[in-house]
């Protein structure tokens, strides 16, 4: 008896996406809107309406997809034309913009912890900050030390006293035990971001107690 080819596999079946409208933010600017639609069936004619205001037809493109831009905020809905007849997909609401204020930034010395250090030899400084303010959502601030170095991090505030990277620090030896002892110093800085006014803490200044001798 001849062999049997196995019958072969089904194709896989693509599913279209489901017709859907989501308004999102406008970005730098107030109480406006971009009307984003995705999974409509290629070129479709499409009406965007807004409640309480004028609908203006257009066609989404040969993806399905079509962003209206700057439009006015409100309620609006999509009013799709098919072969069989009208149908409507509401809008999803933009989600409410996270708003962060920072008001003040507070810096301190956590390092060296001993009462002294041999200065004849160079010493790292540590220092920690931490953030007050209100609201969530991730804050970029910038560590400056007195020596050149500097650190950029994105801090993820959720409430106030948040507390940021430390930062590190290397203080130089002195020459002689009859110089002064080594200062350094730091600031925490946290740059306008959006409408909000940038904070910087207080110059914050670590004179190191030398061992004798050194």
């Amino acid at each position: 008896m001849a062999a049997q080819a196995a019958p072969a596999a089904p194709a896989a079946v693509q599913v279209p996406a489901a017709p859907a409208c989501q308004l999102k933010t406008t970005p730098n600017a107030q109480n406006r809107v971009d009307v984003v639609l995705t999974g409509f069936a290629a070129n479709q004619r499409v009406a965007i309406n807004r409640a309480g205001g004028r609908s203006a037809e257009t066609r989404v493109d040969a993806q399905g997809n079509l962003t209206a831009k700057n439009l006015r905020d409100g309620t609006y809905s999509i009013r799709a034309q098919g072969r069989g007849g009208s149908s409507t997909v509401p809008c999803s609401e933009a989600p409410a913009p996270v708003t962060v204020n920072i008001t003040d930034a507070d810096v301190v010395a956590t390092k060296p912890n001993t009462p002294t250090v041999p200065c004849n030899q160079p010493t790292k400084v540590t220092f920690a900050g931490t953030l007050t303010g209100t609201g969530s959502g991730d804050v970029k601030v910038t560590w400056k030390g007195n020596t050149g170095k500097q650190s950029e991090h994105t801090v993820k505030f959720n409430a106030s006293n948040t507390a940021v990277p430390e930062f590190t620090i290397t203080a130089p030896r002195r020459a002689n035990p009859g110089a002064d002892a080594p200062t350094v110093n730091a600031q925490l800085l946290v740059p306008r971001q959006g409408s909000e006014t940038g904070v910087s803490s207080e110059i914050f200044e670590v004179t190191l107690h030398c061992d004798a001798g050194t």
